[in-house]
This record gives structure tokens, sequence and C-alpha cells, in this order.
């Protein structure tokens, strides 16, 4: 089968500032290549600050690399503009670690879910009815219980649950999840690593799953 996500030996440099008019430049990731194929799950882990998350945003193509290549489908994005990447976005997104910061606190749910589908076009009469599947897969249900709310009025579980409501609206081949249950307490997380293996077999996403621990990306 071939790879739907292929990175080939990425670099990303950062220059960090180290003192009022000099930058020195810091080495994020250096050489690292992988592929991940349809339906399939790669976990990427290490500890905190070994680029785990540079490299997740560069499989979004949310970073440049400073070397190196990102296909998606055999295509080679690297260098698009974000006119270019459009039509990628649509096919990939992420699940970020915090449910807290990730959610604007002042848009309730039902403008969270929409906002992907306004960038990206999405008819306005359809809107109410992805919406409503969207948090149907991830189990908050019955969907109109949980429009109208804000993410303050609901758990750390239930607002990673919308992160991933969100990332599943556009129906996206590839997800890339950086460390999706490491905020969320521990009842949750079982749930919530089941619920991602159940929408991986329904849809046939590719999963990027990055982690510091072993244990749930077992």
């Amino acid at each position: 089968m071939a790879d739907l996500v292929r990175l080939e030996g990425i670099r990303v440099v950062f220059q960090s500032r180290a003192g009022l008019l000099r930058t020195v430049p810091v080495t994020a990731v250096d050489g690292v290549s992988l592929s991940i194929a349809p339906g399939e799950t790669l976990a990427l882990l290490g500890e905190s600050g070994s680029g785990k998350t540079t490299l997740g945003r560069v499989s979004l193509r949310l970073l440049r690399p400073t070397a190196g290549r990102v296909l998606f489908d055999g295509q080679d994005i690297t260098d698009r503009g974000d006119g270019g990447l459009k039509p990628f976005r649509r096919q990939a997104q992420g699940i970020f670690q915090d449910p807290f910061s990730s959610l604007d606190p002042y848009m309730n749910i039902h403008q969270i879910l929409e906002e992907p589908l306004i960038v990206h076009g999405i008819d306005r009469s359809q809107r109410p009815e992805i919406i409503s599947w969207a948090l149907e897969q991830v189990r908050l249900t019955p969907p109109e219980d949980y429009v109208a709310k804000y993410p303050h009025t609901l758990s750390g579980g239930q607002r990673q649950r919308v992160g991933i409501a969100r990332a599943l609206a556009l129906r996206p081949r590839y997800v890339a999840a950086d460390e999706p249950v490491s905020m969320v307490d521990a009842s949750s997380r079982a749930e919530i690593l089941c619920l991602l293996r159940e929408l991986q077999e329904r849809h046939g996403i590719a999963f990027l799953y990055i982690t510091h621990d072993i244990a749930t990306a077992r």
C-alpha cells in the first residue's frame, strides 16, 4: 500500500535569542524520516523537548522544515504556500494536547465546530448536519445538548472530545494527535484512546500518535 504521509530527512532549526542583538541556531529535529499508510497508526515517542511536537507540526505543514521533504498522497507539499495547502488542510487535521487552550472560550461548541467548515467553504445548509454528525462520532449525544455550551462548562474529557470532533468535521484522511490524553483524567484517558481506535477503524484514518507515554502508545 502506498504511503499517505511521508517525511524525508526532516530538519528544523530555530533561531533563539542569545542577547540583545545576537541569535543562535537551535536544532529541534535533525534528519528524521517516517511514513504512514492509510488507516495506520505510527506512534512517535520521546521525552519532553525531543522535537516530537515540532515533527507533528511539520507533518501538518504548520511549520516548513529547514531541510527535507513533506509528501502527502505522493505529492510534495514542502514549499507550497497557504493557497496551495488548502486542499491538503481539508484532509489533514490535528488534535492538540491541551483541551483548555485549544478551544476558544468565547465561542460555543456549535461555533467551534462550524469554524473549519466556514474556512473550507462548506455550504451553510449542510453545516448543522455535519456538526451533529461529528458530535455523535465522539459520543457527545444528543448533539443538541452540547451545541450551545461553552468550553468552560465541560469536563476536560468532554473538551478533548470536542477537539476530536473539530478534527473529524472535515472527514480527514490523516490526523496528528499530539499527547491527546496527557491532560485528561485517568477515567477519560482509556475512553478517548478507545474512541480514537474506533474512529480509525470506522473511517480509515491514518494517525501520527505523539506521546511520551509508552503505555498509552501500546
